[in-house]
């Protein structure tokens, strides 16, 4: 992996110096610094503007990166160049942001969810196809060298292969946010991590509630996910939660993998296991009542991967993308966002309904 991100930087390194990548940041909020750091400290960037309605918050930008600041996007000069625009704000105002900005020919990045339904990212992406724009939605995870293993490396095939159970639980103490729930900030992560697995969207889904009902915010759930071949992934997500848990766990017949993204030690387990008896689809209706099932755990391996930020890798891509328009590196767009909100919508719908299952 480290020789694929040294093989990107050197692509977009033989950009001319003054083509660098200008780029406006709005919201230097709670994500905003994390991108902002991570294009300042690409040589393929420039920063130079950023926007933010807090006063304290522009000071802080402009004290560590010197740049131009506005309290409101209107303020920018009408006349600056601008080759991508990073919206890191919430997402009630990503739609007509986006609008504005693919109105002046600009490239987009949009933190996820990417708006607040499948009809407005579905809508940002036919404005950025009619201005000829590209248009990108920061899946995070997409860009993990955990997930990346899960798609890439060879030994992860046998389990993702012969996928069976996916398992997630994703939680934490806040942060509550105004205007979405916890479906379209946290499950909307392990969708489009099993998008990429599955290829394709779920048939049906389950949402339950787990959260207090005097809440009419959707703060905690349990969720179930469910394709055309049988395949279910069960998904907790909450905001409830005193402990951060970031943990998915992958099994086939005979191979287990676990992704624990705060285990800093053995952030991947794979983990080799067999049935001691004749497996429980070769028994006959009386042995499956009368017979337990055990397993054999066999070894445990713990892989060194090359480990590094995920947004790193994200800004190299998008600069390549932006360099080098036919490059075929996959990066998550606005379409893509559209079919996330497409699973978040219906697993509304199964929450309103008390969790009855709703197709997709």
């Amino acid at each position: 992996m480290v020789q694929e991100l040294d093989r990107i930087k050197n692509l977009c390194e033989r950009m001319h110096p003054m083509e660098k990548i200008s780029v406006v940041l709005i919201g230097y909020g709670y994500w905003g610094p994390n991108l902002a750091r991570n294009i300042v400290l690409n040589s393929s960037y420039q920063l130079i503007a950023v926007v933010d309605q807090d006063e304290k918050r522009r000071a802080l930008v402009h004290s560590l990166y010197n740049v131009a600041t506005y309290s409101a996007y209107e303020d920018i000069d009408d006349g600056l160049k601008i080759d991508l625009v990073v919206i890191c704000t919430r997402p009630s105002s990503h739609k007509y942001l986006a609008a504005h900005f693919i109105g002046k020919r600009s490239n987009i990045l949009i933190t996820k969810p990417c708006g607040l339904s499948s009809t407005e990212a579905d809508e940002i992406a036919e404005l950025a196809n009619k201005a000829g724009v590209k248009v990108f939605c920061d899946f995070t995870y997409h860009f993990s060298p955990l997930i990346n293993f899960l798609v890439n490396n060879p030994s992860a095939t046998p389990v993702i292969k012969e996928m069976r159970e996916y398992t997630s639980y994703r939680t934490s103490l806040g942060i509550v946010q105004s205007d979405v729930d916890v479906l379209a900030d946290l499950a909307v992560h392990d969708i489009y991590v099993l998008l990429l697995l599955k290829a394709k969207l779920p048939q049906f889904v389950n949402c339950l509630r787990t959260n207090a009902s005097e809440n009419a915010q959707l703060h905690a759930a349990f969720l179930t996910l469910t394709w055309d071949d049988g395949f279910t992934a069960a998904i907790h997500v909450s905001w409830n939660s005193p402990k951060k848990v970031r943990l998915i766990s992958i099994a086939s017949r005979s191979h287990g993998v676990l992704l624990e993204e705060m285990n800093r030690e053995a952030p991947i387990q794979l983990v080799h296991f067999a049935p001691n008896d004749s497996d429980y689809g070769a028994l006959t209706a009386e042995e499956r009542y009368t017979r337990n099932i055990s397993f054999t755990m066999g070894n445990l391996e713990v892989p060194q991967i090359d480990m590094y930020e995920a947004l790193a890798r994200e800004t190299e891509m998008i600069a390549e993308a932006l360099a080098y328009p036919d490059s075929t590196r996959s990066i998550p767009t606005a379409r893509d966002a559209a079919n996330v909100w497409k699973v978040v919508e219906a697993l509304r719908e199964s929450n309103r309904l008390e969790g009855v299952a709703q197709n997709v």
